[in-house]
């Protein structure tokens, strides 16, 4: 019998105020458990420790992204240990083998080797991997930013584009952040990198601005720095590169005089086509991938190399993904045979909105075991914890 447990979005941080990973204990519990199961093995689907919001990461700037990645060394995964050495405890007596898939907030593990030597270092039996697949089982494990065009990396000639989300990211991070601290306690600051989908963000601004009857719009805000965000050369060679055609059509956008104004327009644009067409997007890429495996390797530029070479599968059964933080499992009928699709949703407690003026803050950690008996017969076991109070309730 194997046991192979998945788990994806831990975001165990470096316990600055970007750390939302609070549930060490619970975490050193599960692995407890599963020590006891009969040959387990542990695959974290991505995004296991946050690397992208780090202290490190912050002080790094806005310099060119592969500039950072290639600047990192050992105290980056020091100073998450020390900020969660339980975690780092259980993961080094884990009996069975760790296979660590590498999404977008953890990428630099990928890009630098010193990264990966400390974690080896520290946790025994550790594999750092674009993406896993198991023969015997045919089950296939990825982040899943790789089929979010925001989030994922792409070759243009030659050249490997980083995300823009990872520049977003960085640059809220430096620059809207403090602005939010301003105006918010910060157990709300944390809500906002929380929101899922991201999207909600803008009418979540709103709300809280009601409701702690801010001085300013903090839409408003937000936009400003976006649209300022967008001027920065990182973000202006990514829509050059990527989106070529539209990169003129950006400087409508982007300029001084109409840019604001028009920014908001299309902001909100986006906000009622999503509510129009509210699409599981990573479901969609696992249907594509049943039917057409060669698509993923087409999805997987910036993390195939020398060392991960895309190698054909003989067949896919299952796919395991994280990424939205939405947990989830479904059946899924290609031609006459039965799939499944499983996402491990995350560890990072999630803000969602539930009406109109209404957005609930909860924690619902999510994993699945797929157990494999001698035959070769598979049971997928999926397990919750939910926790929700009053308090976190916002109206």
């Amino acid at each position: 019998m194997r046991n192979i447990i998945f788990v994806s979005d831990l975001h165990i941080g470096d316990g600055n105020g970007k750390d939302d990973f609070t549930q060490d204990e619970l975490f050193t519990n599960f692995i407890n458990e599963w020590n006891s199961l009969e040959n387990p093995e542990l695959v974290i689907v991505g995004d296991g420790f946050e690397i992208l919001e780090s202290e490190y990461i912050r002080h790094a700037g806005l310099k060119p992204f592969w500039e950072i990645v290639h600047s990192l060394d050992g105290k980056l995964i020091d100073s998450i240990e020390q900020a969660h050495p339980k975690v780092f405890d259980a993961l080094a007596k884990f009996k069975g083998k760790v296979t660590y898939v590498v999404g977008n907030h953890d990428y630099y593990i990928l890009g630098n080797e010193t990264l990966q030597e400390r974690l080896k270092e520290k946790i025994r039996n550790l594999e750092i991997v674009p993406y896993y697949y198991d023969e015997q089982t045919q089950i296939l494990a990825v982040h899943g930013n790789q089929f979010d065009a925001i989030n994922k990396f792409t070759e243009v000639n030659g050249e490997i584009i980083p995300p823009l989300g990872d520049f977003i990211s960085r640059y809220m991070m430096i620059n809207f952040d403090d602005v939010l601290r301003e105006y918010l306690p910060e157990e709300v600051v944390s809500d906002y990198d929380n929101v899922r989908p991201s999207l909600d963000v803008f009418q979540w601004l709103e709300q809280i601005s009601k409701l702690y009857e801010t001085s300013v719009d903090l839409l408003k805000l937000w936009i400003d720095n976006f649209i300022t965000m967008m001027r920065e050369d990182e973000a202006k060679y990514w829509m050059k590169k990527r989106y070529p055609l539209m990169s003129n059509l950006s400087i409508l956008f982007l300029n001084k005089i109409g840019g604001i104004k028009l920014g908001e327009l299309l902001v909100r644009g986006v906000m009622k086509a999503r509510n129009v067409r509210k699409t599981d997007y990573l479901k969609k890429a696992a249907i594509k991938i049943f039917k057409d495996p060669e698509w993923f390797f087409k999805n997987m530029d910036g993390y195939l190399n020398e060392t991960f070479l895309s190698k054909p599968f003989e067949d896919i059964q299952g796919i395991v993904m994280g990424h939205n933080h939405k947990p989830g499992f479904d059946l899924i009928k290609i031609k006459d045979d039965v799939k499944f699709y499983v996402n491990c949703g995350s560890w990072k407690p999630v803000v969602e909105r539930k009406s109109k003026n209404i957005f609930q803050r909860f924690f619902e950690i999510f994993y699945a075991i797929a157990r494999v008996d001698a035959s070769g017969e598979i049971e997928i076991v999926t397990g919750s914890v939910n926790k929700l109070r009053k308090r976190e309730v916002i109206v």
